[in-house]
């Protein structure tokens, strides 16, 4: 047991060590919004309802960044974990490109349909918090690219491993757009008080602000991700591949949203109506705290396993990416105890008039879904295990099927039909996860990733596709998986070959009619075997 603790014991490390940080990051995302609205609060109510419309638009943006972001943290992951700082550069400059014109679209679209989309949304209310919100979109849409360099420079540092510099970037951020938005919300000395248009521009000033140091600090060499001499210009196999992987992510928030707006029609239904939607929103603001870990592990499983699968360690990956997810599950289900035993009490701090409906109802749902952490924090975090694989589709079709045909028919069959009430929808919201967790945890103890993993690098595209099963099994676990089993190889693949460069000198693997060959010094291999010829078996097409 001891000897098996004196393995593991690092990869724990590691996992927290990167798992603390986006913690703490995320945090103080959560907590500049609350400031925010608590701030706005104060110039009234049809203020508020202009921001949180707002706010809610902005939510598809949020979800078309996640586009990129996703793809970008897994493949900054697999090109550090192969040592290869020219690859690495390459996806930053690519996840930038990517960004900047995906901004520029979405700021164009979102400059035009914000008052369509605000008019669509009020239905029926006061046209000023149109007015109001309309103005307030557009400033932050003409933002967006420096909003989404904010997210793709913090994707690129935690995928390779550094989520400490993003936590600092992210604070500075934040501690300037709270400080701004006072400024031009309420005015100070000459600045004159700009209302909610003050909210918005302090916001994508401190972005701006944000965005520039991000891009000071890839080009400093002082980062994990370096930006290293090159060109920005599109390279359109990089951007499927970034696409890829994101795309399933994106259209993922996408499916959990609109499935929960039909929950809370579902819920308003209820003999609780309202009051069981006003408990949903606050028993979910108190355990969306506890959801924290466990999309920390889930970014720190993202890097281990990208970095691992970048230099071919698979069992490696495996390895980390379960002792990720065992680490979740125990993190969660210790947060999920004093929810469950202290959920009237913590309903109350947002309920302080007590509504017996609202209080009833939110309890039972923090019971409820708490005794279910265990099981989603099975869902996050192999989500983010299987993403550092490049494999995003699972995670996609789980939430698709647990929120659009598990969750909303048996909320409503639960909740109406049977007449469990809004008792019935916590229940349906835990056979969701269920499945959700289940699928993808079936997904990662198949090893199908393995495969995705390999055909999104560029050394299969270039090379490895025209080989037979068996050479390129072969090369993969004789050459490619041994030479980076050395702490300090790297690996560079060119249209010619691969080259690995070692302390003894350079490995060279030239490819050709379904063969490869090796010259160079392998590191770690019996004697005589350095300088491979062509008839050596590792040579050899399979028979």
């Amino acid at each position: 047991m001891n000897t098996r603790w004196q393995r593991y014991r690092p990869i724990v490390t590691q996992v927290w060590q990167l798992g603390l940080p986006v913690i703490f990051t995320n945090l103080l995302m959560t907590l500049v919004n609350v400031v925010d609205v608590f701030m706005v609060g104060r110039l009234g109510p049809i203020e508020i309802a202009a921001v949180g419309m707002g706010q809610t638009i902005r939510m598809l943006v949020l979800i078309a960044v996640l586009s990129v972001t996703a793809g970008s943290m897994a493949l900054a992951a697999q090109a550090k974990g192969a040592r290869d700082p020219q690859r690495l550069s390459f996806v930053a400059r690519q996840s930038l490109s990517l960004t900047v014109l995906l901004g520029l679209v979405l700021s164009v679209l979102g400059f035009v349909g914000a008052k369509p989309l605000l008019t669509f949304l009020n239905s029926g209310g006061d046209p000023e918090v149109v007015a109001i919100g309309t103005t307030y979109l557009r400033i932050l849409f003409l933002g967006t690219v420096f909003l989404n360099l904010n997210f793709v420079i913090n994707s690129l540092m935690q995928g390779a491993g550094d989520t400490l510099t993003p936590l600092y970037l992210v604070g500075g951020v934040n501690v300037l757009n709270v400080g701004l938005n006072y400024a031009l919300i309420f005015g100070l000395g000459p600045i004159p008080a700009m209302g909610v248009s003050g909210a918005a521009i302090g916001t994508i000033s401190s972005r701006v602000v944000g965005g520039v140091i991000g891009i000071i600090i890839l080009y400093s060499g002082k980062n994990v991700v370096r930006l290293l001499a090159g060109s920005f210009r599109p390279d359109w196999s990089m951007f499927r591949d970034l696409l890829g992987i994101g795309v399933p992510s994106g259209l993922q928030g996408i499916f959990r949203n609109t499935g929960q707006l039909l929950v809370l029609r579902i819920i308003s239904s209820t003999a609780a109506g309202t009051y069981g939607i006003t408990a949903l929103a606050i028993g979910f603001q108190i355990a969306s705290l506890s959801f924290m870990p466990g999309l920390a592990m889930s970014v720190a499983a993202t890097s281990l396993v990208g970095q691992a699968l970048g230099a071919w360690q698979v069992k490696e990956a495996h390895l980390r990416g379960t002792i990720a997810i065992v680490l979740g599950i125990v993190v969660m289900s210790s947060i999920a105890v004093p929810l469950i035993v202290f959920a009237r009490q913590l309903v109350l701090l947002f309920e302080p008039s007590a509504h017996p409906t609202v209080v009833a109802a939110g309890t039972s749902y923090l019971r409820i879904v708490s005794i279910a952490q265990p099981i989603l924090a099975i869902a996050m975090v192999t989500n983010g295990t299987l993403r550092g694989a490049g494999d995003t589709r699972p995670g996609l079709i789980g939430t698709f099927v647990g929120r659009w045909l598990i969750v909303v028919p048996l909320a409503y069959v639960l909740a109406l039909t049977l007449d469990l009430g809004v008792v019935g929808v916590w229940w349906a919201l835990v056979a969701g996860t269920v499945f959700q967790a289940g699928y993808v945890l079936l997904r990662w103890q198949s090893r199908r990733w393995v495969r995705i993993a390999l055909h999104k690098t560029e050394i299969y595209r270039r090379h490895l596709h025209a080989l037979n099963d068996g050479v390129r099994e072969r090369y993969l676990s004789e050459v490619r998986a041994r030479l980076m089993a050395q702490p300090l190889v790297s690996e560079h693949v060119t249209p010619d070959g691969v080259t690995y460069q070692t302390k003894q000198g350079d490995v060279s693997v030239r490819f050709s009619d379904g063969h490869y060959l090796v010259t160079g010094a392998f590191p770690g291999a019996p004697q005589g075997e350095k300088g491979l010829g062509r008839n050596h078996p590792r040579a050899r097409a399979a028979d």
